[in-house]
């Protein structure tokens, strides 16, 4: 697993000693990444090898396989009223869809919807009617 310079900066400089790096469910294509400072360490986290890693970063062990040549960015942008606003964008192999602003992704590929095109045509013809 692999994070972007800067935030192993980040982390460097506020002198953080240690991670979690987790998934939690969220809207679009329904995962997102994250990183906590403050958290215990417990028998349902893992704690994986990064070289030269100033800081433990630990998982938990239900989800360590996906972190396997993963890499994660941290983004920073502004929501609608100008506060800012960091995530992280998590890639790697196993991501089989993903969100159009990019955070949000999946490891199982999305669904396509079935279209009943005799209901799309009652609907059409519907709306003729009201014209």
């Amino acid at each position: 697993m692999k994070l972007d310079k800067n935030t192993v900066l980040d982390l460097m400089n506020r002198k953080v000693e240690k991670i979690l790096i987790y998934f939690y469910d969220a809207w679009c294509s329904g995962t997102k990444v994250n990183i906590k400072e403050d958290f215990d360490i417990t028998d349902d986290l893992q704690k994986l090898e990064l070289k030269s890693s100033p800081f433990e970063v630990y998982v938990e062990k239900k989800e360590a396989d996906k972190f396997v040549w993963a890499v994660i960015t941290k983004t920073v942008t502004s929501d609608h009223t100008g506060k800012e606003k960091v995530r992280f964008i998590f890639s790697n192999e196993q991501v089989k869809d993903r969100c159009g602003c990019g955070s949000s992704f999946s490891f199982w590929e999305k669904k396509k919807p079935k279209l009943d095109l005799s209901k799309l045509k009652d609907l059409k013809n519907n709306f003729k009617k009201w014209e």
